[in-house]
């Protein structure tokens, strides 16, 4: 089982239709590789160099991230942490490709969505803006609460969610201004971590992509990555 390189792009950036979203990554391939086949895809929160490790150690041909290296301007520099990414995916032979704010917002696939209907959230409604993009989402529990989720750092859309008409707002993490607005409007706030959140995402594409194409997947999780890697290869 195996796939060109170029149709499994093809295929991230059609499924969460990357070049519709103004964002501060520089979603799609971010790092090419010798060869164009591809047998299996690894799937992480995060473009780290444990990550890219483990990703080759499980033999994996190119790794899928919600955090790339490039945002913004680009990469100015190869040095410090990026030349270091860079030089483990190089030596492994690994490409990367990464998704942000598309995978947030996407109703199919999307943090955000994922972690409603995780929730058991019903009537699924897209809210909350970050630089231009609604990528959050509202829904009802069965008692008919209403509960705001918006994945990652979002603590800042708590007020949002109060404005909304939302009982509870569900994010990842918030620092201590976005706490103490959220505390003075009366909104409940559940912090459930900024990686615990962003990983929904990525392990639907992991799910999805072996019926869509024909290659295996792996999703890597931090805190077992590299050593887990290793194990099932034998290493």
């Amino acid at each position: 089982m195996s796939a060109s390189l170029k149709s499994i792009v093809d295929w991230l950036d059609a499924a969460l239709d990357v070049r519709a979203f103004s964002d501060v990554s520089n979603n799609g391939l971010q790092i090419a590789r010798e060869g164009g086949r591809v047998d299996k895809v690894a799937f992480g929160v995060d473009a780290s160099v444990r990550t890219v490790k483990a990703a080759a150690a499980a033999g994996a041909q190119l790794l899928v991230v919600h955090h790339g290296i490039s945002w913004g301007g680009g990469i100015q520099r190869l040095t410090g942490g990026v030349y270091n990414v860079v030089k483990a995916a190089m030596d492994a032979n690994l490409a990367l490709y990464a998704v942000h704010l598309p995978l947030d917002a996407n109703h199919k696939y999307g943090n955000n969505y994922e972690l409603a209907r995780f929730l058991g959230l019903k009537n699924l409604k897209p809210a909350f803006v970050y630089h231009g993009e609604t990528i959050g989402v509202t829904g009802t529990l069965p008692n008919g609460k209403k509960v705001g989720v918006c994945s990652g750092g979002a603590g800042c859309h708590a007020v949002d969610a109060k404005e909304l008409g939302c009982d509870l707002f569900i994010t990842g993490e918030a620092d201590w201004g976005e706490t103490i607005a959220a505390e003075n409007v009366g909104m409940p706030m559940i912090c459930a971590g900024h990686y615990q959140t962003e990983t929904f995402g990525v392990k639907a594409l992991a799910r999805t992509m072996p019926r869509a194409l024909k290659v295996s997947t792996q999703f890597i999780p931090r805190d077992e990555d590299a050593q887990a890697a290793q194990k099932e290869k034998g290493e």
